[in-house]
């Protein structure tokens, strides 16, 4: 009844609650060192060599990504908005390794059925998130298109595949201008998506936390520690141009290496086991 009468009443102090903010409504979180994020790549690689299974993830994006580039070879400005939006979409592709790694952490069997059964064990919330930033990726292919288009009107003609586009963009003053463009919006795309990425999947695969609260807790160790994290995401960036420069194959080690040290940033930054 008390509660009743209260609500009668909304300027009553009793109704007053303290509003929720990413500092005080979420799990708390450590600040780490700079050279941090290459301890999670040696715990990383740890996993790999105990869990070989992992590589099986890597082959399946690796023949993913080959297939991507092969099946728009033609239109080369396509490919190359696909090739970085591959690191876009990534730490949500990421899920299955993430789950190895902490059933590897458990002392828990690390067979890759179980890993896929994140998938399910998160939920409608992992496939909200990855169509976020699939909404990302989307963003910035368009905005790649219009772009090189408009900066190269009459300039590039219609190169015949990516190394073609990249070599044209060079060979003019608007080409590189255009082609430094691409890579800016791109960076800028990046990070939003890896500040909003970091930790996400992790923290919904071991808190059982929603969509906004584990996005919330990655803007917030972006937030904590800056420095450490772009660290953090050169060292990812530079792993993915190996990728690239390998056709992919690179990938097969590459990308489960990263998903399962993915965990242990996770542990690292919310702290505690």
């Amino acid at each position: 009844m008390v509660d009743l009468i209260k609500r009668r009443y909304p300027e009553d102090p009793g109704e007053i609650r303290p509003e929720r903010t990413l500092e005080g409504g979420t799990r708390s979180i450590q600040s780490i060192s700079f050279g941090q994020p290459l301890r999670w790549l040696r715990q990383g690689w740890r996993d790999l060599l105990r869990a070989p299974s992992a590589l099986l993830h890597g082959l399946v994006f690796s023949v993913a990504g080959v297939v991507l580039v092969w099946a728009t070879w033609a239109q080369p400005w396509l490919s190359l908005a696909l090739v970085i939006g591959f690191l876009l979409v990534g730490p949500a592709l990421a899920v299955s390794l993430n789950a190895t790694a902490r059933n590897l952490e458990a002392g828990q069997p690390a067979k890759a059925p179980a890993g896929l059964g994140a998938i399910t064990e998160i939920g409608a919330p992992l496939w909200l998130f990855a169509a976020i930033l699939l909404g990302i990726f989307a963003v910035w292919t368009a905005y790649t298109w219009l772009w090189i288009a408009v900066m190269n009107v009459g300039q590039l003609g219609l190169p015949a595949h990516i190394g073609e586009l990249l070599s044209a963009m060079l060979a003019s003053p608007g080409g590189i201008v255009s082609l430094v463009g691409v890579l800016i919006i791109g960076a800028a795309f990046a990070l939003v998506a890896f500040a909003m990425s970091v930790i996400t999947v992790p923290a919904m695969l071991d808190q059982r936390s929603g969509l906004v609260d584990a996005v919330a807790v990655s803007l917030k160790a972006f937030k904590r520690n800056p420095v450490p994290l772009l660290f953090w995401a050169l060292l990812i960036t530079a792993l993915f141009l190996v990728s690239v420069l390998t056709a992919f194959v690179a990938l097969i080690v590459i990308f489960p290496w990263l998903g399962l040290a993915m965990w242990h940033g996770y542990r690292d930054l919310v702290g505690g086991h």
